[in-house]
C-alpha cells in the first residue's frame, strides 16, 4: 500500500503545467505558536483527522533545515474542477485532544499547508474573550473554503478561508461525552490572467506576510543615515591621510639618502618601521580566522548578489544558498589563511589550515548539537533528521574540507614563491621589539573596540530590524539591492574607523596592530549581540525551546560577524600600512 500511495504522489503534479481533472497535490506542512516560529511541530501531532498512510513529500535540503516537513492529506483537488462542500471526516474527541486544541489556540498556533508548490498560513482556531473567563469562548476551524487562481495551465494563486464566520467553526468550549467534530472541505476556482506563472509565488509569499508589504521609506532613510555618517567618516580619513600622512611621506621623502640617518627627535609611525610587520602572537589562530572570514565575506556576498538577481521566495531557498555557497567558498578561506601564514613565517601549516576548516564550523556544530537536542526533546521539527545530519557531515567532509586544504596548499605555494630571497613585508623586522609607551585615554583598546564598533553598527542597525523579523517572524526578506547597500556601507564604514585607529596607534608608537585591526570586527558583533537582547524584548516570544534557538543561534551568527568583519578591517589596515611603509626610506 505505502508503494501505491508513494507511486501516486509521484505522478501527481506539484507544479508546472497542468491539464484539467489532473490531481493537484494538497500537502499539510507544520504548526507553531505564532510568537515562537521556530517552535514548529508536524501537522497532525495535533489530533487533526489523517490519512490511512501518512506519506512525506519530496522537499529540499532548504526546506528541512527550517523545519518543513511535509506530507500527504485528506484533501482531494484536481486542476479547474469545482469542489461543493465535502465531508472528509468525523473526528471523535478525547477530553485530552480538546484540552491540546485549546492550549493551541490560547497560544495563536498557525498551520501551514501547501496548495501545488503555493504555501499558505493560516490560525487554526480563534478565541472569544468576554468581561470573565467564564465567558471565554474557543473555536476551532473545521471548514476549509479553497480559492484557487489560475492562468490557464498554471497554478498562480491559492487561498483558504480568508474571512472567517460561523460557517468555518466549531464550537469546542466543552468536551462533552461522544464529542464529534466534523471536517469539511470546498475548492473553488478562478480565472487570474493578470497574474503571470513566474510572479505566482512572489505574490503568494507577499500575501501571507502580515501587516502587507514593506514601507520603502523607513529603508531608504535607513540607507541615508548610513551614507550621511559614510560621508563624515571618509572626510575624516581623508582628512588625515591625504593633509597628514601625504605631508609626512613628502617631507621624509625630500631627506638626502646621506642626512637620513642624521634625522634625530622623529616621533611617530616612521619610527615603527622596524616592529610593525612583527609577527602577531598567536599567528596560527589569527591566520585561520582571518580565512574564515573570508570565507564569509565570500558567502554573504554570493547570497546577497543571487537575492538581487531573483528574491528567495521558495521556502528554505535562503539555507539552501548559504549552504552551498560556504561549502565552494571554502578554497578562499584556506587560500587566504595559509598565504598570510606563511608570510608571517609560520611552520605549522597543516595545523593552520586545519583549524581555519574548524574555525566556524566548530563552534556551530556545539550550538548545533545542544539545540538539535533540546528540539529533539520537544518532538518538533526543527531536530534535523538523521539522514539530513548525515549529509551535511558527508557534504563537509567531502566538499568544505578538501577545498579548504586545497586553497591552502595553493596560497602557502603562492606565497612561498613571492617570498623567494626577499621579505614579503617592505620593511625588515629587528629581532628585539621595540619599547611601546604609555598611551593616552583615546589611543586605548578600550576606546577604539567602542568606536569601531558602535559606528559600523550604526549604519545596518534600521535594516537589521527587518532582516530579524525575517528570520524570526513570518515576513520573507526580498529587498536584496538595499542590503547589498547597506551592507557595502558596512564594509566601508568599518574599514575605515579601523583603518584611522590603527593610524593613531601607530603614532603612538605601538606596533601591536594585527590583533586590533581584527578585534573591530569582534567590537561590532558585541553590538550585535546587545541588539539581539533588544529585539527580544520586542518580541513575544516565551519558552525554552524558542528563547534558546533565539540566543545560541544569534551567537553563532554573532561569531560569523566577528570573523567576516574582523577579516575585511584587517585587510583594509593591512593594504594602509603596507602602503605608506613601502613608501618611506627605511632600512
Amino acid at each position: 500500500r505505502r508503494a501505491i500511495a508513494l507511486l501516486a504522489l509521484q505522478v501527481a503534479s506539484v507544479g508546472g503545467v497542468y491539464e484539467t481533472g489532473q490531481d493537484v497535490v494538497v500537502s499539510m506542512n507544520k504548526v507553531w505558536p505564532f510568537a515562537n516560529p521556530t517552535e514548529t511541530y508536524r501537522y497532525y501531532d495535533l489530533p487533526f483527522c489523517q490519512p490511512t498512510v501518512v506519506m512525506p513529500h519530496f522537499m529540499g535540503l532548504g526546506q528541512v533545515l527550517r523545519g518543513d516537513r511535509l506530507v500527504n492529506s485528506l484533501y482531494t483537488m484536481k486542476f479547474r474542477e469545482t469542489v461543493n462542500r465535502t465531508v472528509v471526516c468525523d473526528k471523535t474527541l478525547t477530553a485530552m485532544e480538546l484540552m491540546s486544541f485549546k492550549a493551541a489556540i490560547d497560544a495563536n498556533y498557525m498551520f501551514e499547508l501547501f496548495v501545488g508548490d503555493l504555501p499558505i498560513d493560516r490560525p487554526f482556531g480563534v478565541k472569544s474573550t468576554g468581561v470573565d473567563e467564564a465567558s471565554e469562548r474557543y473555536f476551532l476551524v473545521n471548514y476549509l473554503d479553497f480559492i484557487v487562481g489560475y492562468n490557464d495551465q498554471d497554478l498562480v494563486s491559492a487561498n483558504v478561508t480568508r474571512d472567517l464566520n460561523l460557517e468555518h467553526l466549531v464550537d469546542i468550549t466543552e468536551w462533552k461525552p461522544g464529542m464529534t467534530i466534523q471536517f469539511s472541505y470546498s475548492v473553488h476556482w478562478a480565472s487570474l490572467p493578470h497574474i503571470s506563472p513566474s510572479q505566482a509565488l512572489e505574490l503568494q509569499v507577499k500575501s501571507t506576510m502580515p501587516h502587507g508589504h514593506q514601507n520603502m521609506d523607513i529603508h531608504w532613510l535607513a540607507i541615508i543615515n548610513s551614507f550621511v555618517l559614510m560621508l563624515l567618516i571618509l572626510s575624516l580619513f581623508l582628512l588625515i591621510i591625504i593633509r597628514v600622512v601625504r605631508s609626512d611621506l613628502s617631507r621624509y621623502l625630500q631627506i638626502p639618502d646621506e642626512e637620513l640617518n642624521a634625522v634625530e627627535e622623529e616621533t611617530g609611525w616612521k619610527l615603527l618601521h622596524a616592529d610593525v610587520f612583527r609577527p602577531p602572537k598567536h599567528r596560527l589562530f589569527f591566520c585561520s580566522a582571518v580565512g574564515a572570514g573570508a570565507q564569509l565575506f565570500s558567502m554573504v556576498v554570493m547570497i546577497v548578489l543571487v537575492g538581487c538577481v531573483g528574491a528567495f521566495y521558495q521556502r528554505g531557498a535562503v539555507a539552501s544558498a548559504a549552504v552551498v555557497s560556504y561549502m565552494v567558498t571554502a578554497a578562499i578561506g584556506g587560500y587566504a589563511s595559509a598565504s598570510l601564514y606563511q608570510k608571517l613565517g609560520g611552520e605549522k601549516w597543516a595545523w593552520n589550515i586545519f583549524v581555519t576548516a574548524l574555525m566556524f564550523v566548530g563552534p556551530g556544530f556545539k550550538i548545533w548539537a545542544f539545540l538539535n537536542t533540546v528540539a529533539i526533546f520537544y518532538g518538533s521539527t526543527a531536530a534535523f533528521p538523521f539522514p539530513t545530519i548525515l549529509l551535511m557531515f558527508a557534504m563537509w567532509a567531502c566538499v568544505t574540507f578538501p577545498l579548504t586544504v586545497l586553497g591552502g596548499i595553493v596560497g602557502r605555494h603562492r606565497a612561498m614563491k613571492q617570498g623567494q630571497g626577499e621579505t614579503p613585508f617592505p620593511c625588515k623586522t629587528n629581532k628585539l621589539a621595540r619599547e611601546i609607551p604609555a598611551c593616552r585615554w583615546y589611543q586605548s583598546p578600550a576606546t577604539q573596540m567602542f568606536a569601531t564598533g558602535f559606528l559600523p553598527f550604526s549604519a545596518i542597525y534600521i535594516e537589521l530590524h527587518y532582516i530579524f523579523n525575517s528570520v524570526w517572524g513570518p515576513r520573507i526578506y526580498s529587498l536584496y539591492g538595499i542590503l547589498l547597500l547597506a551592507f557595502a556601507m558596512l564594509l566601508l564604514v568599518a574599514g575605515t574607523v579601523t583603518v584611522l585607529f590603527t593610524y593613531f596607534h601607530l603614532n603612538a608608537e605601538d606596533h601591536r596592530w594585527w590583533w586590533r585591526s581584527f578585534a573591530s570586527g569582534f567590537a561590532v558583533a558585541l553590538f550585535f549581540y546587545a541588539y539581539c537582547f533588544y529585539f527580544f524584548l520586542q518580541t513575544g516570544m516565551t519558552g525554552f525551546m524558542q528563547c534558546a534557538f533565539f540566543f545560541m543561534y544569534s551567537l553563532l551568527v554573532a561569531h560569523g560577524l566577528a570573523l567576516m568583519l574582523g577579516a575585511v578591517s584587517f585587510y583594509a589596515t593591512y593594504m594602509f600600512v603596507v602602503y605608506i611603509y613601502s613608501r618611506i626610506k627605511a632600512e
